[in-house]
């Protein structure tokens, strides 16, 4: 088991990292490029065949992209946005912030169960944290072997399905940790937070 690193920090020092962090993010390739400007198209027509169209970003882009956003999805990392939004909701010192704060965190809670494309594979929904988590820890970071097995079973529709669900969901975190960084800057900056 990997070791925590949020315990090194206070929670003054986890949110000037958070902020940094989030920086970083927001000014990678990726995200400066537009690179997620991801869509999928599936178009029918009667009596032919099923033709899909799929915009990614190309996968180097998202490699590096991955690099920083994992650190705010890895509940071990002082930057970890659950974590992050508990120590904000404890030590906020605005009841509107805090009530957009409440907003925010229910909006991801459910952004992680399920999103705007629902995939249901052999009756098992794939939610999108459980999407985010196949790819992060069997392909990209780790080889958790039955999370990378589970993504070789896919057909090649699912596999497109699922890869949407994944890539949408990074979409909508990134959303949610630019909204915790600019939460943190202006609590700060009116004394709202230490």
């Amino acid at each position: 088991m990997a070791p925590s690193y949020a315990h090194e920090y206070s929670s003054g020092e986890q949110f000037d990292l958070f902020v940094k962090r989030a920086d970083e993010l927001l000014s990678t390739q990726a995200v400066r490029s537009g690179a997620f400007s991801i869509e999928l198209s599936l178009q029918f027509v009667v009596n032919q065949s099923l033709t899909t169209m799929s915009r990614e970003p190309a996968e180097e882009l998202l490699r590096s992209f991955l690099l920083t956003f994992r650190q705010f999805v890895s509940d071990k990392e002082p930057v970890f946005v659950n974590n992050i939004a508990s120590i904000c909701w404890q030590d906020l010192r605005s009841d509107k912030l805090r009530g957009r704060l409440q907003d925010a965190r229910r909006q991801w809670r459910e952004a992680c169960r399920g999103g705007p494309l629902r995939v249901v594979i052999d009756e098992d929904h794939l939610s999108p944290a459980e999407a985010m988590d196949l790819w992060i820890n069997g392909k990209y970071f780790h080889n958790d072997k039955r999370k990378a097995e589970r993504i070789e079973r896919l057909d090649p529709m699912g596999l497109l399905l699922a890869r949407h669900v994944f890539l949408n969901h990074i979409i909508t975190a990134t959303n949610y940790v630019t909204f915790l960084g600019q939460v943190i800057v202006v609590a700060r900056r009116q004394g709202l937070l230490d």
